[in-house]
């Protein structure tokens, strides 16, 4: 398997500490605290109790924690080392919370059994790996999702808002160009960011993985940190509020799919539905 595009020593622990989502709260709290996406992300795929969630970059750990909380059982997979002792850390934290575990695994290799999630999640983890990459992570959730177990992904930027939306800004403000950088992106975005998404790419890529009941929507964060004056973030507000243009305003994707419940002869899920 070749060596993914962006290695995991990219992934320090400042890294985790200073530009990770969540880290504002992680870091005030010594890992006491979490940001509201996590739990959040629980809801939003109607998590239950006794589920079985596999978290695909799993990151500090905050999910794992919220996710046992709630009843699950959380296996957290990370390939970044600087991570998993971030996690661990969070785990010792809040006590060890029973069924709450790590793991440091390829996410394109996860060393657990055919089926044994009902959840898989991955939060602003696709747009850090290119396409064969998000494929073959991808194949992979399917495979330890349970029959009619579901993924549940998010991911910002949604690329529009850079390579569409901005560019319109820039180019109409020649006078005013050298306050607005050709790309906009920070550096951690050049080095990571090798696979950012729109929903037509994400909602391809969960069909061409074999997924089914395929869903891809934008999200409610309107990102406006990278655009140079106030007058100019509001546009992408005004652009978000409405359904015809909120593909140019909104900053974030949720995809939603699950596993075929149909099986070929061979007893697997047909890798065509």
């Amino acid at each position: 398997m070749p060596a993914l595009t962006v290695p995991p020593e990219a992934y320090d622990e400042a890294y985790y500490r200073s530009a990770c989502w969540g880290q504002v709260e992680w870091e005030r709290s010594g890992g006491r605290e979490m940001a509201a996406i996590y739990p959040g992300a629980l809801q939003a795929a109607q998590a239950q109790s006794g589920e079985v969630l596999v978290d695909i970059g799993a990151g500090r750990g905050e999910l794992l924690v919220a996710a046992a909380q709630d009843g699950l059982e959380a296996i957290g997979v990370e390939y970044s080392e600087a991570a998993v002792a971030l996690a661990e850390l969070t785990l010792e934290q809040h006590g060890r919370p029973a069924g709450a575990r790590m793991i440091r695994a390829d996410s394109r290799a996860i060393p657990l059994p055919d089926c044994t999630a009902d959840l898989v999640k991955m939060l602003d983890v696709i747009e850090h790996l290119n396409v064969p990459e998000q494929l073959a992570t991808l194949r992979e959730a399917r495979r330890i999702l349970r029959p009619g177990g579901r993924v549940l992904i998010h991911t910002m930027p949604n690329r529009l808002v850079y390579d569409i939306t901005y560019r319109l800004q820039r180019r109409l403000r020649p006078r005013r160009r050298s306050a607005w950088p050709r790309d906009p992106r920070v550096d951690y975005e050049h080095v990571m960011h090798v696979g950012e998404q729109t929903v037509f790419s994400l909602r391809r890529r969960l069909r061409a993985a074999g997924f089914v009941e395929v869903d891809v929507s934008h999200g409610e964060w309107v990102h406006t940190e990278f655009v140079p004056d106030d007058a100019a973030r509001s546009i992408y507000h005004r652009l978000a509020a409405h359904r015809l243009t909120a593909p140019l305003g909104c900053g974030d994707l949720w995809g939603r799919a699950r596993r075929s419940t149909r099986a070929s002869r061979s007893g697997t899920a047909l890798s065509s539905a």
